[in-house]
């Protein structure tokens, strides 16, 4: 069994040579076994690649879909060669053993979606450490919610879940076209990739989760903080999306507590609502932006800092979800 490496990137040049060494230089799978194809929907000269990993099975072809992660995504697929899809973003760093693990589980099982166990690269841990932001990144992702298993499916490292993502995920040629592929009316990266899990599951795709098979996100370049701050605004525009086509989703938290204010809203969430109101205003933002900048010249406590950084997500996330909200739901009732 062979398998067709997909890498989206925009942009990241520098992130996604080290993706390409873990491919070529840290994984075991023979290269006769495997072809990389890295779709550019950036302004990168990606040519300068094929001097440093000059291999045969190595193809960069420019994104002629819509842009954004969905389209490259599917413009990747579009030149694959072999039945097995292997979804990589461009800031993952696979192991020794990734891909072989991959196929073998591959001869076992069929009509799946296969994601896997993510942490973060050493040297993103090491760079975090070094700035308050960096150690805010780092208890943000802690305070994340970790993948909802379903059940054991084997007893090898696989369970079922109910949502995955496409960070890493493997899925047959045939199952990808039946499914329909990425939904291409999703602009920005966030949740294109649940979309699409979501459609996968309801035409009897089962979603596994290999604990035993790690990867390493390898986002160094969004300990930026503005760079952060875009992506989070730009992934709440997605849920909005996401919110409209299957209305189940409007019972995550993240749509609960953005939604405009009402009456009948718990206090709780009427207090978080009116945080957010009040942190999107672009006097306050941009007040709170410059106070985060300054204090972190002038060493402020971290906590101090914390609590600066919290204050831009929430108001970053709530305008790009205000947003994307009027355009396709207020908007598209007038």
């Amino acid at each position: 069994m062979k398998i067709s490496i997909l890498i989206p990137t925009k942009n990241r040049l520098p992130i996604l040579r080290e993706t390409l060494h873990n491919i070529y230089y840290v994984n075991n799978l023979p290269k006769e076994d495997f072809e990389v194809i890295v779709s550019n929907d950036g302004d990168d000269d990606l040519s300068v690649l094929y001097d440093e990993f000059p291999f045969d099975n190595l193809k960069i072809v420019k994104n002629t879909h819509k842009p954004g992660a969905a389209g490259n995504r599917n413009n990747a697929a579009d030149y694959a060669q072999y039945d097995l899809l292997q979804f990589l973003d461009d800031d993952i760093l696979i192991t020794e053993n990734f891909l072989e693990r991959v196929v073998d589980i591959r001869k076992s099982y069929t009509n799946v979606i296969i994601s896997h166990k993510e942490f973060f690269s050493q040297e993103y841990i090491n760079k975090a450490n070094e700035t308050p932001f960096g150690i805010y990144r780092l208890n943000f992702i802690n305070r994340i919610k970790p993948r909802e298993t379903i059940k054991e499916f084997d007893e090898d490292g696989l369970y079922e879940v109910n949502f995955t993502i496409a960070g890493a995920f493997s899925v047959e040629k045939n199952v990808f076209y039946k499914v329909g592929k990425f939904d291409e009316n999703f602009q920005y990266a966030g949740w294109e990739d649940a979309e699409f899990a979501f459609r996968a599951f309801n035409n009897g795709v089962r979603l596994l989760y290999d604990v035993k098979n790690p990867f390493f996100h390898n986002e160094t370049d969004r300990l930026i903080i503005d760079n952060w701050l875009k992506r989070q605004e730009e992934d709440f525009k997605t849920l909005v999306q996401i919110c409209k086509k299957y209305p189940i989703f409007q019972t995550y938290s993240s749509w609960v507590t953005n939604t405009p204010l009402k009456k009948s809203d718990p206090p709780k969430v009427k207090i978080l609502k009116l945080k957010k109101i009040f942190c999107s205003f672009p006097l306050v933002y941009n007040f709170i932006h410059f106070l985060a900048i300054y204090g972190e010249k002038i060493k402020l406590p971290d906590s101090f800092l914390f609590r600066l950084y919290n204050a831009l997500w929430l108001g970053a996330t709530y305008r790009g979800f205000r947003k994307a909200y009027k355009e396709i739901f207020v908007n598209s009732k007038s």
